[in-house]
């Protein structure tokens, strides 16, 4: 019997609590840096964090 180790799908999508400018929300990204630079193009901000959630 072969066993295989199944990798994450590449781009599949988590849920992030991201916030900025004051706001939180949850956003649903493939990476916490995907995330982040969403909320700065969206919101118009400097910076931004971003934690995914369990």
């Amino acid at each position: 019997m072969n066993a295989r180790t199944i990798a994450p799908t590449p781009g599949a999508l988590h849920p992030y609590h991201v916030t900025c400018a004051g706001l939180q929300y949850i956003a649903m990204a493939t990476s916490a840096s995907a995330a982040i630079l969403s909320a700065i193009d969206l919101h118009g901000v400097h910076s931004a964090s971003a934690r995914r959630l369990p």
